[in-house]
């Protein structure tokens, strides 16, 4: 999940040339609706088949073609640019590709995996032990707001990496996600490679964290390659005691950070500017920026709560298998139905999100309760703006029964559930009402109910879709099935 989209969409003309154009993109969203074969060249030069990849097919002969016995019901991955160039800073290991993925792992937390490599090419991930500085061992909060010690694991969560393009700042073309990316760096020019990734995560005590990975300063051959922890970050204003969260979520644009539970809680709460407000984007940065939550509090001293959080609505779902924010900004949620009146598995604030009526997000979390902003509406604590979530009926498929994994990629998000297909649905934001459209299509068939979905990630250096599943049902140690895919991102 990590992008650079801002809010909104772009006013256009009236009359008869606003007429045609409605026209144009009607007729556009229709034609893509029913395309569902032979688009164009995937990422290894395939082309996409007609109805998906299978399971036993010929382009995927079995689900484990990808690092084997590794893992633990792992609950997806994240691609974490980077500056390294080969595994271990050595030039006879494999090419990272410009980044490694960090694995979501119940058998040894998040942890940056390494690429295996062999003669003919690469052949899998290599899990490092838990006791290594590439996996993470998060500091426990208690409900008090104090930090007790090390100990707890990263669950789930999502990342950004604000970049910085100086030549943009104080214009109307700057965005809030550049603007933010040159306030951390005061400045200075940024890519994705070399700016810091914040991971916002959710830990095994329920407390919404953020990492912050830079690269290795001084990299030696044989010595850890890309980035690693450099500061960890909490979020207390957001947690009422005994709340229990286990999935966590940041926008694309770094505006809004989220949690929910997956332990029948309907509640969904949110942060604004979780890295600190970067100001109006067209104006001058800030040159005394700093990120709020990065405090240096030593144990035992309770953590301020600098970063405004509130609960903003429901996710209106008996258990919420997984959350996570679009290419179009909005937030979906995914996971067990309350009743069963149609095969819907993903609610959306709006079941069409979008657009600028009071009840879209993110003007429902201000303009429902007579706050004068979004700034207003935290500082003090107006609740619930947004209400209850409702069924999207374009974001699923009849075939599927829950959701259980959601990932952001471009302009696409990639849909996993207990049984049935792996969707793949591109996201785009109308140009006229500001509203999201979707085309879908099933990504990945033949797991059935022996290999549900328990997590999804893209890996940017493979240029493949990852399908993580476990056959055991139970999370067994070691035998989660990964099954790598080409990323077919073509959908017209």
């Amino acid at each position: 999940m990590i992008g650079n989209r801002t809010f909104g969409g772009r006013r256009t003309g009236s009359g008869r040339h606003g007429s045609w154009r409605r026209a144009l993109l009607a007729s556009s969203a229709a034609l893509s609706l029913v395309q569902n074969a032979a688009w164009a060249t995937c990422s290894d030069g395939t082309t996409f088949p007609a109805g998906g990849f299978v399971i036993g097919g010929t382009q995927v002969p079995t689900a484990a073609n990808w690092s084997q016995n590794v893992f633990t019901a792992a609950a997806g991955s994240v691609f974490i640019p980077d500056a390294s160039v080969n595994e271990a800073n050595d030039p006879t290991k494999p090419l990272t590709g410009g980044g490694h993925n960090w694995v979501f792992d119940a058998g040894s937390s998040l942890c940056k995996v390494g690429d295996a490599g062999s003669a003919a090419g690469t052949t899998g991930w290599i899990l490092p032990p838990h006791t290594s500085p590439d996996c993470i061992d998060l500091p426990i909060v208690n409900n008090n707001g104090i930090l007790v010690a090390p100990g707890d694991f990263a669950i789930q969560g999502g990342a950004i990496t604000p970049t910085c393009d100086p030549t943009t700042l104080a214009s109307a073309n700057n965005t809030y996600f550049n603007q933010l990316g040159c306030s951390i760096s005061h400045g200075v020019a940024r890519d994705a490679q070399h700016a810091t990734t914040y991971l916002f995560v959710v830990g095994g005590k329920g407390r919404l964290i953020m990492v912050a990975l830079d690269n290795v300063p001084n990299p030696q051959v044989g010595g850890d390659a890309g980035k690693e922890v450099s500061n960890f970050g909490f979020y207390t204003a957001l947690i009422p005691s005994g709340q229990t969260f286990t999935n966590a979520a940041i926008s694309p644009d770094g505006r809004f950070a989220m949690v929910t539970s997956d332990k029948k809680l309907q509640t969904v709460f949110a942060c604004l500017n979780p890295l600190g407000d970067p100001g109006d984007p067209t104006k001058p940065i800030n040159p005394n920026f700093t990120i709020p939550a990065l405090t240096g509090v030593p144990v035992g001293q309770p953590l301020p709560a600098t970063v405004p959080c509130m609960q903003v609505g429901n996710n209106n779902l008996a258990v919420d298998m997984t959350t996570g924010f679009g290419p179009d900004n909005q937030p979906y949620f995914g996971g067990q139905r309350l009743t069963n009146p149609q095969n819907t598995v993903v609610n959306s604030f709006n079941g069409v999100p979008g657009g600028a009526s009071k009840a879209a997000w993110p003007n429902c979390i201000w303009q429902t309760n007579g706050s004068l902003s979004l700034a207003d509406a935290f500082a003090h604590k107006r609740q619930n703006g947004c209400n209850n979530a409702a069924a999207n009926v374009s974001v699923s498929s009849p075939l599927m029964d829950q959701a259980t994994a959601f990932v952001s990629h471009g302009s696409y998000i990639y849909l996993g559930a207990t049984t049935g297909p792996v969707l793949q649905v591109k996201v785009t934001t109308d140009p006229i009402s500001g509203l999201s459209t979707y085309a879908s299509r099933s990504y990945l068939n033949g797991l059935g109910a022996n290999h549900p979905v328990t997590g999804l990630g893209v890996a940017d250096d493979l240029g493949s879709l990852m399908v993580m599943t476990d056959p055991s049902i139970i999370g067994l140690l070691g035998q989660g099935v990964v099954t790598k895919l080409p990323l077919c991102e073509d959908m017209q």
